[in-house]
């Protein structure tokens, strides 16, 4: 049956504001369904309201996701980007979760100001069915209960109209009775109380009917502390996400254990992408960037511009809240009648795994394509087209004509010769290597060029915010996973987590 949860978006009156004269949030969670057996997906969307109105907002362009155990242990943590109003996302329960009732709690960093009351909580049912499910004959029997807004018996597809508050949902279907992988398609409207149309951000799935019980929304809570709404917490605030995820930190000096104060520092992501952010620490060592387009897991560097032979090292806070303020998930109960129907729902599970592996994606929408910070280059060397050199430093002195070697401050670098003959740049380029920044120029001169795939160069100046380099090569080796240079002592790698993939829906051709 499609089960809809929807956000109707009207003229915003302006942000809430609480009595304290604090901006504050609201966020609504729906899941496709409400039942799962593990190794399925889960397809989560968060709607962002204001608080006040309820109404939509696109105020913190991140929500962070946590679904949590009976005893409040989270087993899966991720972040959702939002999109306008919204966002969506899909993940996979582990195959090593018991069976049970889940918490699923949704937050922005925003929200981290203010007591967990504020949180967006709602309950899902994991089943496993390769673990001991003895209590599920000991329960009396019962039927799950669910409201749908299409009600599909047999072949048969019944739509019927529902209202929510001043808000009126018909959806209409193309024919009464359908035969197996026959389309089906139905036609969708929200209206006002006038009648008249209104936009709204509707979630629509299509699941059977026994695994999607609306009875299990609720959540239990513990008697860990009083309530209380309006009255933020006294920790230091934390900045919401604007603009998109911000990773923030201290570097410090290796030797001293001293906070490198007001010092140029660059994050750049690992890869055949330059992706490279800079930015001034303060008074206290610390940093903030933003992380607008990264999706699933990536490996970060963090390093000063002018590299300090002792070395440093970085500090980054845990971006999930570690507090829990006592929601549960209600008691496992699991219901003795739907044993037999679960097994069906376990055998379909394995197909669409199965099938999954095998599936033709060559129809999916085009994944979002990133590109390197710098835009397009002047000059692109594909290594392909020369014949097989011995090492970069040949690379450079042979085919590279606008790239010179050379010392400064006795150490060696790289220029550039500026497109513009009345330009003469003085000072090294910027020096990347799988979209890294690399200072140690003699060891990138011994990389063997089996392992180089192509060269771009920027032979212009090149301005970002209060930077500017003179001209920029660029590097990326065939991997693209910086492992032909050993990292110096001044560098920080760590992986990241960005957020979690938007699944575009598609038919795929079986």
């Amino acid at each position: 049956s499609p089960f809809m949860n929807l956000t109707v978006s009207g003229q915003s009156a302006g942000m809430a504001v609480d009595p304290s004269g604090t901006y504050l949030e609201k966020l609504f969670i729906t899941t496709d369904r409400e039942i799962y057996i593990t190794g399925e997906q889960v397809r989560v969307k968060v709607y962002e309201m204001d608080e006040l109105s309820c109404l939509p907002v696109g105020f913190s362009k991140i929500v962070y996701l946590e679904m949590l155990n009976a005893g409040s242990y989270p087993v899966r943590q991720a972040k959702i980007r939002i999109e306008g109003t919204s966002g969506s996302a899909v993940f996979r329960l582990s195959d090593t979760l018991s069976s049970g009732n889940y918490l699923i709690r949704a937050y922005t960093a925003w929200m981290k100001n203010f007591p967990e009351d504020l949180f967006s909580y709602t309950t899902i049912t994991v089943i496993n069915p390769f673990k001991d499910l003895t209590d599920l004959d000991r329960q009396n029997p019962g039927q799950a209960k669910g409201t749908a807004l299409a009600d599909v018996p047999g072949n048969e597809v019944t739509c019927i109209e529902t209202t929510a508050g001043q808000v009126k949902i018909t959806a209409n279907q193309d024919r009464k009775k359908y035969t197996t992988r026959d389309r089906v398609k139905i036609d969708i409207s929200v209206t006002g109380a006038d009648g008249r149309p209104v936009e709204a951000d509707l979630s629509v799935s299509v699941v059977k009917a026994y695994l999607a019980g609306s009875d299990r929304k609720y959540i239990v809570s513990g008697p860990e502390k009083e309530s209380s709404l309006n009255e933020p917490s006294a920790s230091v605030p934390y900045l919401p996400d604007l603009e998109g995820e911000l990773i923030r930190g201290v570097i410090y000096n290796k030797i001293t254990n001293q906070p490198l104060r007001e010092t140029d520092i660059s994050l750049s992501f690992v890869g055949k992408t330059a992706r490279c952010k800079f930015t001034r620490t303060n008074a206290k060592g610390e940093f903030i960037f933003v992380v607008r387009d990264q999706d699933g897991l990536a490996e970060i560097v963090i390093q000063p511009l002018v590299p300090d032979v002792s070395g440093s090292y970085v500090e980054l806070p845990q971006p999930f809240c570690n507090t829990f303020y006592g929601f549960r998930p209600p008691a496992f109960e699991p219901d003795s009648s739907l044993a037999a129907k679960l097994n069906d729902a376990v055998i379909a599970m394995q197909v669409s795994n199965n099938y999954e592996q095998v599936r033709d994606k060559t129809n999916a929408p085009p994944a979002f394509k990133t590109r390197d910070f710098f835009g397009g280059s002047d000059r692109i060397v594909d290594m392909s087209d020369y014949i097989e050199l011995t090492n970069i430093r040949e690379v450079v002195k042979e085919i590279l004509p606008e790239v010179t070697f050379f010392t400064k401050d006795k150490k060696a670098a790289l220029k550039v010769a500026s497109s513009n003959q009345y330009q003469i740049f003085n000072n090294p380029a910027l020096v990347l290597f799988d979209g890294v920044p690399v200072y140690d120029i003699e060891e990138l001169m011994k990389v063997s060029a089996k392992e180089l795939e192509k060269v771009e160069i920027i032979n212009t100046r090149y301005f970002y915010s209060d930077y500017v380099f003179e001209g920029i090569v660029s590097f990326i080796s065939k991997e693209g996973i910086l492992n032909s240079i050993e990292s110096s002592s001044s560098v920080f790698r760590q992986v990241y987590e960005g957020c979690l993939k938007d699944e575009i829906f598609y038919s795929p051709d079986y």
